[in-house]
Order: structure tokens, then sequence, then C-alpha cells
């Protein structure tokens, strides 16, 4: 037993040898490859109703990513704040009003990209029942508006108010998510409803309501992508090459929106029609965090602050980050 196990020495030798060497690749490959992977961490990403990861999925850009990502969903924008100010969430999108809501509350976030959209009539609108008696922005006083807070419809309501010489305080407001807000529109428990698109295509298809007064001047159409702090430090190789795919992404659902609006549907179970009139009218793009969204940011903060709504000054330039403003 002894002899034979000694029997072919070389042999054992080259077996060896293969072992070592097979071990020194598998060491190799994962300072080359693993120490890559563990280098880029999970990219944690929010948006109402899932909207990006569809938008993604759709047009091909989560396929090959170099990294996790991991697709957070809220109804409105406001939990979708809480969850970058808490860090539950690296990335999402918001617009100007719950953004500036949000910082001047101390939340520890930057706009890290942006989105134009194309301000249509009812891209945002307020809006009333057919039958109503209220026939512009004069007719606001008083009057019982139903919105979320701190969002575009929001900031919509008392950007129109204040174009006829009127305040927040000069409405009644009720605040609460756009689905419980279109209930009180219906039973005539609220005046107003002041929202955004989709909501305002469905209840415009629908029939019933119609448009009081219209984001148009008014709103000047940027979609903030948002991210924390933390995740700008310890992320920007991921945040980059996400925003470079919500570029190609959005450029896709431009030219292919009928396709786009059937994915959508599929998945929110609205109509085809709505997906189809929002996207033929919004024709999102993204745009460089530039002078022109820090002033229309710094305009958004004005108001709630001159409404009290903040309470403290607000420099929106010292929230915007330009560092990942490539764009394709």
């Amino acid at each position: 037993m002894i002899k034979q196990a000694n029997e072919h020495p070389v042999a054992a030798a080259a077996g060896c040898d293969r072992l070592r060497s097979r071990r020194r690749l598998a060491t190799l490959a994962l300072l080359l490859f693993g120490s890559h992977a563990l280098a880029q961490p999970a990219l944690r990403v929010s948006s109402q109703k899932q909207s990006l990861k569809i938008l993604l999925q759709a047009a091909g850009e989560l396929e090959q990513v170099p990294y996790p990502i991991e697709f957070a969903s809220f109804a409105a924008a406001a939990p979708t704040a809480e969850a970058l100010a808490a860090g539950a969430v690296d990335i999402g999108s918001l617009g100007d009003a719950p953004f500036v809501f949000a910082a001047a509350a101390g939340a520890p976030i930057k706009t890290v990209g942006v989105i134009k959209l194309k301000v249509t009539p009812t891209a945002v609108a307020m809006l009333v029942k057919d039958d109503s008696p209220l026939r512009g922005a004069a007719d606001l006083k008083g009057q019982r508006i139903t919105t979320t807070r701190g969002s575009i419809g929001h900031f919509l309501a008392l950007a129109a108010l204040r174009s006829v010489g009127l305040h927040g305080a000069d409405a009644q407001f009720i605040f609460l998510q756009p689905a419980e807000s279109r209930s009180l529109l219906s039973n005539g428990q609220a005046d107003v409803w002041s929202t955004w698109d989709p909501y305002t295509s469905m209840v415009q298809m629908e029939g019933g309501t119609r448009v009081l007064v219209s984001g148009e001047g008014l709103f000047a159409g940027h979609m903030l992508l948002v991210a924390n702090d933390q995740a700008i430090r310890e992320k920007p190789r991921q945040i980059a090459d996400f925003l470079r795919r919500l570029d190609r992404a959005y450029a896709w659902a431009n030219q292919h929106q009928r396709e786009f609006s059937k994915i959508q549907a599929g998945y929110s179970g609205l109509p085809l029609e709505v997906h189809e009139r929002s996207n033929r009218y919004s024709l999102p793009r993204r745009i460089a965090v530039g002078p022109a969204v820090v002033e229309d940011v710094q305009h958004t903060a004005d108001l709630y602050r001159e409404e009290g709504i903040i309470h403290q000054s607000f420099d929106a330039a010292a929230y915007m980050d330009a560092s990942f403003n490539e764009v394709e």
C-alpha cells in the first residue's frame, strides 16, 4: 500500500501544481472581478408606481447592468422624498415642488439630473366638474381644493391663486393622495382637484370634468432626478450610468410611443388611450442641471416661503449637483 501510494511522485507533484495553479487563478479572478462587483453595490431606485422600472425595462436598459438595481414603488412624491431623506433609497424622481418641500425640511438630497416635459393644457391642471360654476382662477377664493401636500398639484394651486392676487389662505386645502382626491371631487366634498398626468388624462377621457386652470405658464415641466448625499459620495458611477440609461430609455419611448403605452397599460390597468395621450403630449427628454432649472426651483422655493409652507431662506443652487451632466 505504501509503495503504491508513492509509485508516481512526479504525477502527484504535477497534480499539486495544477491545484495550486487553479487556486491562484481563482484568487486572481476574485481580485479582478469579485472586487469590482463588491465596488459596485446595488443602486436603490424609487419612482411613482414603478414608472422608472417599467420605462427602463421596456427600453432594454435593464440588460447587462454592471451593478444590481433594486426598485421601490410609491403612490406619490412625498413617500419617495421621505425614503430619500432616510437613506432607504439612493435616487428617485420628484417634481420641483416636493423636492423643495423635502430639502427645506432638512433632507440631505440634491438634484443630479432633470427630465424636461412638454407642458400641455392637462399635464398639470386644476379640475372641476362640468357643472361647476367656477370659471377661472379668480373664482378659487373660498373654494375647497383637494391635492397632495407638497406636490406639483399643491404648487399649481398656489401659483394659480397668486396669479390673481390671492394667497393660499384664501382657499381651503384638503390634502389627500390622488385616488382619495378624485373621490372627493366626484362626490362633491371638494370643489377643485389640482393634479397631474396620468390622472388628468384619465379623468378627461372619462368625461364629467373640465380644466379650470392649466399649468401652462405656471409650471416649467421639470421632473428632478434626486439622490441623497450619501449615494452621491459612495455610488457616483452607478448614478452616472443610471442617468445615461434613463436618457436612452426616454429617447426610445418617444420613438416607440404606442409600444411603450401598451406596456404601461399592462402594468397600470388603465386604458391604453390614457397612456397614449400622456406620452404623445409630454415627450420627456433629459436635460442638464443648469441655470434654468436652478431658477425654476428657486421660484418654487420663494413661493413656498412667501406662503409660509417653508420658513427659512432656500438657496436652490446649493441643492444642485451638475457633476452628472453628461447627456447623450
